[in-house]
């Protein structure tokens, strides 16, 4: 999945003749670059799988917290989908599909198996595998956030990125205490 996303990238960056995405901003500086448009090409996915999560969580858990979490991660990932779907289309780049067997295979994202694993959990073992499930997949979205911030030139995909960096580590330093509790 990497090397098409790198591919398509890298030919829409070839069809606009130049290094930037979008042209350039009033005071001269790219729009966007390529790790702006990978962030949002990347992160869009991985957003759709936490979702797709937390609203197993939502639906089959009995405690609060597990429930507060998924609803609160679902409502601010959709909202974040739509930023970056945005960035993509000004960019005239695709928005990525929801093609489950491509997107398990990218990096940071859940297998199909653990997904299963996860949906086939019962009572305190499904919160206890959640927890542990969302904690590591928020990691590897914090870490794509950090490099789009580091390597990014868009204003607003570097703000966003940050944004996420925040809230997710939130989250996880949440989960992590609840596990000490």
């Amino acid at each position: 999945m990497r090397a098409r996303l790198l591919i398509i990238v890298l030919g829409l960056l070839a069809l606009t003749g130049c290094s930037s995405v979008g042209g350039n901003t009033a005071g001269g500086e790219p729009a966007a670059n390529e790790a702006d448009a990978t962030f949002s090409l990347r992160m869009i996915p991985h957003h759709r799988q936490t979702i797709e999560i937390a609203k197993v969580a939502v639906e089959r858990s009995k405690d609060d917290f597990v429930i507060n979490v998924a609803d609160k991660i679902a409502t601010a990932e959709a909202g974040e989908i739509e930023q970056m779907s945005t960035y993509l289309r000004s960019w005239n780049i695709p928005i990525p599909g929801d093609d489950a067997a491509t997107t398990h295979k990218m990096a940071g994202m859940m297998t199909a198996k653990d997904v299963e694993s996860l949906k086939a959990a019962q009572g305190k073992q499904f919160d206890d595998l959640f927890l542990a499930t969302l904690s590591r997949h928020l990691r590897s979205g914090v870490d794509m956030a950090k490099e789009a911030q580091t390597q990014g030139v868009h204003v607003g995909s570097k703000a966003l990125a940050g944004k996420i960096v925040v809230s997710q580590t939130e989250v996880i330093d949440q989960i992590a205490a609840k596990k000490k509790a």
